[in-house]
C-alpha cells in the first residue's frame, strides 16, 4: 500500500490508484478491501486528511492488532514516532534546515515559531479558501509576545520565526518593527517567494522550486521551543513532530492546544 498525500500526484507507479481526497469516512469503510480484497500488488492511495486514529480504532485494526492498536492509540506524540520511523531529511534538506534554523534563532537561546496561514493570498501558486485575513496577523504576534512573557523568557533571549503562505505580511508595521530589532526572521534568505508553495496543491513546476525551503521551514517550526499556530495541518503536524508541549492557536484569543495526543 503506497500512500500519496499530494492532490497533484508526483507518484509514478503501476497498480491501482484510489482517490480519497476529502473522503474521510470512505477510507475506513474500504479498509477490508484495501488490506485484503485488493488483487493489485501496488495501491496508490491519495488522501489529504488525517485518518491515523480512525484506522487504529476500526474493527479491522482491533481484530488484527488488538493490544498493539490500543498501545499505539495511547502513545504520546504518536505521529512524531511514525514520522521518525518512516522518514529522514535528505542531505540537501538537512543542510537547508540547518541554515534556516540558525538564521531564525539569530544567536538567541529560545525560538518561538509562528505559522500564519492566509490561504487565498497566493492565487498564482494554488487555489485555497481563505483562512486568516492579514489583519489577524497582529493577533498572532500579540499571542507570541504574551506567550513569551507567560513562559518567563526575556525579550532579548527570544527570536520569532514566521512561516506563512504570503509575503504580504512584510508590509505590516509590527512585522517590520520586529524584523528591524533582529527579533523576527522570515523566508530563507535570498529565495523570496519561491519558498512559498502549497505542498499538496501547487503544481509540480512551482513545487520543485520551493519544496526544499518549505520543508526547511516546517522543520524549523518543529525545532521551536514553543509555537503559535493556525488551524492548519502544516503547523500542527510540525508541532507534533517536534514534540512541543507549549503551542497556542493564534486566532480567536490565543487558545492553548494539545498536540501530545494524536
Amino acid at each position: 500500500l503506497l500512500l500519496d498525500w499530494r492532490i497533484s500526484s508526483a507518484v509514478g507507479a503501476v497498480g491501482r490508484r484510489t482517490n480519497y481526497n476529502d473522503r474521510h469516512q470512505d477510507i475506513i469503510a474500504d479498509l477490508p478491501w484495501l488490506l485484503s480484497g485488493e488483487s493489485e500488488n501496488v495501491v496508490v492511495m491519495h488522501s489529504n486528511q488525517r485518518t491515523t486514529i480512525e484506522v487504529l480504532e476500526s474493527e479491522m485494526a482491533m481484530a488484527r492488532l488488538g493490544d498493539v492498536a490500543r498501545e499505539l492509540l495511547a502513545m504520546p506524540f504518536l505521529h512524531a514516532e511514525l514520522l521518525e520511523l518512516l522518514f529522514e531529511p535528505t542531505p540537501l534538506l538537512a543542510v537547508r534546515f540547518a541554515t534556516v534554523s540558525r538564521a531564525a534563532r539569530n544567536g538567541r537561546p529560545k525560538l518561538l515559531g509562528v505559522h500564519f496561514r492566509a490561504g487565498n493570498r497566493s492565487p498564482k501558486r494554488w487555489n485555497d479558501p481563505p483562512r486568516h485575513g492579514l489583519a489577524e496577523f497582529e493577533a498572532f504576534l500579540s499571542c507570541a509576545v504574551s506567550l513569551e512573557k507567560a513562559l518567563g523568557w526575556r525579550d532579548e533571549d527570544v527570536a520569532f520565526y514566521v512561516a506563512t503562505d504570503t509575503t504580504e505580511v512584510e508590509s505590516l508595521p509590527s512585522f517590520q518593527d520586529l524584523r528591524r530589532r533582529g527579533k523576527l526572521a522570515f523566508l530563507p534568505a535570498g529565495h523570496q517567494d519561491a519558498s512559498i508553495i502549497h505542498l499538496d496543491r501547487s503544481q509540480i513546476s512551482l513545487a520543485v522550486e520551493g519544496v526544499v525551503d518549505t520543508w526547511a521551514q516546517w522543520l524549523t517550526l518543529a525545532a521551536s521551543d514553543a509555537a503559535v499556530l493556525s488551524a492548519s495541518n502544516f503547523g500542527v503536524l510540525a508541532a507534533e513532530a517536534g514534540r512541543l508541549r507549549t503551542a497556542f492557536l493564534g486566532a480567536q484569543g490565543c487558545i492553548p492546544m494539545d498536540v501530545i495526543a494524536a
